[in-house]
């Protein structure tokens, strides 16, 4: 797929999926406290008076959000298309003037060279034909002595190698994509409580002990969208810990740290977060590979 084609459609995919997300105040809130001055390890007033980048910020601004109630003075953020400008602001009201929106590319960001306070690129990279080309261009509209932050998918494990295999299938299989494209809570709540009923009828405890409310909470409409986001999407690219490290050391970063949290979920992924803590331990390393990579690193020149 082109460069221009694989954007629109990556685009068009997760301008719903951020949408959906937006419009649902559990995951809006879940998603725009991601940041926090604990979790990046600097001091509580760490983003008082400063200019930040949002780059690829999504339709729900989520993370320009985040940093603007941590008391970022202003926060520039741009997506690939037009899209932002119209969904944007409906969740950024509270914060009028303290914010710019426009369009624009990691490829090639709008602003000159050391511009940024704090530079911030969550799950966008490994989205893009080249992380490598995008990394370095959020190098350099940092600033000297700022601080530059960015999440990637990471390399290797099972759930990775199933979940590409799925995200070829979707793009292949016309019946499956389709399932995929209509998947929501109530499928889930209706295939449960199918295979509930038959398990009571054939006297198994077990369907009747799980209650249908439980099920609901453990396959929500953010577990959905999480699925709808690794199949939809048209790329993943994967990277290892190392590979970016030394990007960010060419590029003139120091203190390079890998961060990472307790992540808090309602639904079944709520099991997973041990892993997603721990990338290190050996369940998760033979799961998810080198895991979800949180880099926070400060340009020394």
């Amino acid at each position: 797929m082109q460069k221009k084609a694989l954007e629109k459609k990556t685009r068009r995919t997760f301008h719903e999926i951020h949408k959906a997300q937006g419009d649902d105040n559990y995951i809006f809130t879940r998603l725009s406290t991601l940041l926090s001055t604990d979790f990046l390890k600097v001091e509580p007033d760490f983003f008082k008076g400063k200019i930040c980048l949002d780059a690829g910020c999504g339709s729900n601004a989520n993370a320009t959000f985040n940093m603007l109630s941590l008391g970022a003075e202003k926060v520039y953020a741009f997506d690939l298309d037009e899209t932002i400008v119209k969904t944007a602001p409906k969740y950024l009201r509270k914060f009028k003037r303290k914010y710019e929106l426009s369009i624009g590319n990691v490829f090639k960001i709008h602003f000159p060279d050391n511009y940024f306070d704090f530079t911030h690129c969550a799950g966008v990279l490994h989205h893009t034909v080249d992380v490598y080309k995008g990394l370095a261009e959020l190098a350099r509209v940092t600033k000297k002595g700022g601080t530059l932050y960015f999440d990637v998918y990471g390399k290797g494990g099972l759930i990775r190698e199933i979940t590409t295999s799925l995200r070829l299938k979707y793009q292949q299989d016309k019946e499956f994509r389709s399932v995929i494209d209509n998947l929501d809570q109530k499928v889930f709540k209706d295939f449960l409580g199918w295979i509930q009923s038959v398990m009571s009828q054939k006297g198994d405890r077990m369907g009747s002990e799980i209650s249908l409310a439980l099920v609901s909470e453990l396959f929500d409409k953010d577990l959905v969208l999480t699925i709808k986001d690794r199949l939809q999407a048209p790329l993943y690219h994967e990277d290892s810990e190392e590979e970016l490290i030394k990007c960010l050391q060419k590029n003139g970063f120091r203190d390079i740290v890998r961060l990472t949290k307790y992540p808090r979920y309602k639904n079944v992924r709520r099991f997973l977060s041990p892993l997603y803590e721990q990338y290190d331990n050996k369940f998760a390393r033979f799961l998810y590979g080198s895991g979800q990579i949180q880099l926070k690193a400060i340009k020394n020149f």
